[in-house]
């Protein structure tokens, strides 16, 4: 594959139909079925292009598997579906499955992978050669039967295409993206639809200066209405870096938060090498919430990640899975990252929505912080 393969193929679409939005745009860099980024192998862990919290230490999803058997009792102990969406390279899964063999949760758990990529499938089935009749891979979220558990993500929602806005002349436009007959380049056009112009009436503060540029992720919305018309009764636990609406239009935040990734460095330049880096933005968990609210689930939690872990039963999992650590071990560096403020102890949040369960008191996860008065 030529690097200007996708490049080439964003030039005749747009000499074809004429600029594309931006969302488009980051649509095809990350998920175009030939050359999108999403398509090849190894782009996380510290070969790729960056790291999750599940490359990290196999304590975080330890963590995790205590919230997950909190959840499948207040559901009655029955048959239990988790569904992980983005499970990158299966860490995740081998980690909580290795956890909870031990424990009576196992037996009644069936475990789903939302993976599209074959060759990504494949990886997973050899790292969890172990678990191959407790786990399903579907393409889609389509494909899933109803079912009562739980859906978790760990940057997923921050990887959905976004619109980009600017507001000028007091009013907001969007961001398209152009080709000047050399370059890629930037295009201010009307908002291409009905849906980003009602969410900007609605949902942007009205009082934004000249110049200040976001984004909007419409995805949300057609995600989450799978979810709830699938699940008959559960979870959806989501983790990302992002904020509450007032934090994600503070006005220090007037470029936005799009960001790409290549080899575990950041950079500003969204044309580059299109298909070739990470492009994320971060999510806007108001608009979680919101969302979710109109779909009939109800947000029981949101917290900073470090409050999260630190919450579920930290201590002595974190014994079980390092009997002999010292401050001195290597495996500090990872759990540090894990729940550091200079790592994704601040930078990420979780929020936990539930559908029809009865719920009395804190769940787990939420003991330490619960921030729900900020959405």
């Amino acid at each position: 594959m030529k690097i200007s393969a996708l490049k080439e193929r964003i030039v005749e679409k747009i000499k074809t139909k004429g600029p594309i939005a931006f969302q488009e745009f980051m649509r095809m860099c990350l998920y175009d079925k030939d050359f999108g980024y999403y398509t090849k192998p190894d782009r996380i862990g510290i070969k790729g292009d960056y790291i999750t919290s599940s490359h990290c230490s196999p304590l975080f999803s330890r963590l995790l598997a205590n919230q997950f058997i909190e959840f499948w009792e207040l559901l009655g102990k029955g048959n239990f579906c988790l569904v992980e969406m983005g499970a990158g390279a299966g860490f995740s899964a081998k980690d909580i499955l290795n956890y909870i063999r031990p424990h009576p949760f196992y037996e009644k758990i069936r475990y789903v992978i939302i993976e599209q990529n074959e060759a990504a499938k494949e990886t997973h089935k050899r790292l969890l050669s172990d678990f191959l009749n407790k786990i399903t891979w579907l393409d889609s979220l389509e494909d899933l039967n109803e079912f009562t558990g739980c859906v978790f993500s760990n940057e997923l929602l921050d990887a959905f295409p976004v619109h980009v806005i600017q507001k000028d002349s007091s009013q907001f436009h969007e961001i398209y993206v152009d080709f000047n007959g050399r370059e890629l380049c930037e295009k201010t056009g009307p908002l291409s639809s009905v849906a980003l112009q009602e969410y900007v009436l609605n949902h942007v503060p009205s009082d934004l200066p000249n110049g200040y540029r976001t984004e909007v992720n419409l995805a949300i919305q057609p995600w989450l209405s799978a979810i709830a018309a699938r699940m008959i009764s559960g979870f959806v636990l989501t983790i990302d870096y992002g904020h509450s609406a007032n934090e994600f239009f503070d006005l220090s935040r007037n470029r936005g938060t799009l960001m790409s990734y290549v080899s575990h460095r950041t950079s500003e330049d969204l044309f580059a090498c299109p298909g070739e880096q990470d492009i994320t933005a971060h999510v806007n968990f108001s608009d979680l919430n919101r969302v979710g609210l109109q779909l009939g689930f109800s947000t029981i939690g949101y917290a900073q990640q470090w409050a999260f872990l630190g919450s579920l039963d930290f201590e002595k999992t974190l014994k079980d899975t390092y009997p002999n650590l010292t401050p001195f071990s290597p495996e500090m560096a990872g759990i540090k990252m894990l729940i550091f403020p200079q790592g994704m102890g601040t930078s990420h949040k979780v929020m936990v929505q539930a559908k029809d369960v009865k719920i009395n008191g804190k769940i787990k996860g939420f003991l330490l912080q619960n921030r729900m008065d900020r959405l």
